[in-house]
């Protein structure tokens, strides 16, 4: 699925590419993960950067794993044709793809949000010993980006760019006991100290 993407967008947004850009992905959690709240949802954000040309985003690949806990529920927010979620095992997620659109002499507009959101996961735990669970991506082989205006000769758009500045995104996401769970840990101690004394 990943390479048939690849040779999909590859055909479609041909060209010369330009220079160099800068560009990752945004792991971000949405809330602290307590035995209340045992749920917290993942956003793929891709972010790109260049200063010279207008760009927008088309499509990128990753495979994203967690310290520990367990992914669910994936959800498209890009969904070209050959976009997918991924395959999801545990606490590994492989085979992402995401991607849009964006051919203006075909009238296909796309986003020009930067950052943008790719796609969402849930994560969830059993353990609630206070921790921060790590997140990154890998096999990010690819990550496209578009000419934004569709313009003759110079440049012939639509054109795409291949980073070869990119970087995996990391993120975290952070576990505490609820505070019901620290006045029970902290009890047999409370009482330890008073018997000391006395």
């Amino acid at each position: 699925m990943r390479r048939n993407m690849t040779c999909l967008l590859a055909v479609l947004f041909s060209g010369p590419a330009l220079g160099q850009f800068d560009a990752t992905y945004l792991l971000v959690s949405s809330n602290t993960v307590t035995p209340t709240t045992p749920i917290t949802t993942i956003e793929i954000w891709a972010t790109f950067e260049d200063p010279l040309f207008e760009w927008v985003f088309g499509f990128g690949d990753y495979d994203l794993t967690a310290g520990d806990g367990v992914f669910s529920n994936p959800v498209n927010v890009l969904n070209a044709s050959g976009s997918t979620t991924g395959v999801i095992a545990g606490n590994v997620i492989s085979g992402a793809v995401l991607g849009q659109f964006h051919i203006p002499g075909a009238g296909l507009i796309g986003s020009r949000d930067n950052p943008i959101l790719l796609a969402t996961y849930e994560w969830t735990t059993t353990l609630f010993t206070p921790r921060t669970v790590s997140l990154h991506t890998s096999n990010t082989a690819n990550f496209w980006v578009i000419w934004w205006l569709h313009r003759n000769p110079d440049p012939p758009g639509p054109i795409n760019m291949y980073s070869s500045r990119f970087t995996s995104g990391s993120g975290v996401i952070n576990v505490v006991p609820a505070p019901a769970a620290w006045v029970v840990l902290a009890l047999p101690l409370v009482a330890s100290t008073r018997r000391r004394r006395s």
